[in-house]
């Protein structure tokens, strides 16, 4: 039961502030507190898991670039099909993103979401898992609960079906990420990675929707 409860915390974080408060400072102040206040509490954050050699550094530069020309440019060439812009544009007004909020959504995703997001699922919750289970298990497992939230903030965005559809790179990006962790030991590749990823959001922000 804690086990589940540990994977499901982080939707259920996102829901209650996008759904239930319809907040999303309150989404992201749960979400967030939820990913630092749990490894902390639950004495799981290992710093060892933040060595860096050149290696690891170089792995996740490549990768990140690979997924950033992925989002910045598949989405650049089919945003007339996944995107409708205008209401994108107000959605994002309505979130709090417009003028001075647009430096909170880089700091985020730039800073904040990265560093979090992997210290809970690539470090703790992977940790717990692989105790437990092999390689593969903790690496789908990780990914699957991972992917699960994303599907509450990237279906208002994305237009009809393609709101579903566009988890599905969120999902691949975990199993990579989980593979990294698997093969490094450390977390600081998918960092990296997740830093140039996140970067790639941003460029589309930028370019096709501000």
């Amino acid at each position: 039961m804690k086990k589940i409860f540990l994977l499901v915390g982080p939707t259920l974080m996102i829901f209650i502030g996008l759904q239930l408060l319809e907040s999303v400072i309150v989404a992201f102040l749960l979400f967030y507190s939820w990913l630092l206040a749990v490894p902390l509490l639950g004495g799981g954050v290992h710093w060892e898991k933040f060595k860096t050699s050149r290696k690891d550094a170089l792995l996740g530069i490549g990768s990140g670039l690979l997924f950033l020309l992925f989002i910045f440019g598949g989405v650049n060439w089919l945003h007339i099909y996944l995107l409708d812009i205008d209401q994108l544009r107000v959605l994002l007004w309505e979130w709090g993103f417009s003028s001075r909020g647009e430096v909170w959504l880089v700091l985020i995703l730039l800073v904040v979401n990265p560093v979090l997001e992997e210290v809970y699922w690539r470090g703790y919750i992977f940790e717990k898992l692989r105790l437990e289970g092999t390689a593969k298990y903790t690496i789908f497992m990780t990914s699957a609960f991972y992917t699960l939230y994303h599907f509450l903030s990237v279906i208002p965005i994305f237009s009809g079906i393609f709101g579903i559809v566009a988890a599905i790179p969120v999902f691949i990006a975990g199993i990579f990420w989980g593979c990294i962790r698997e093969k490094t030991g450390t977390i600081t590749a998918a960092i990296i990675g997740h830093v140039l990823s996140d970067m790639g959001i941003i460029l589309v922000y930028w370019f096709l929707v501000r």
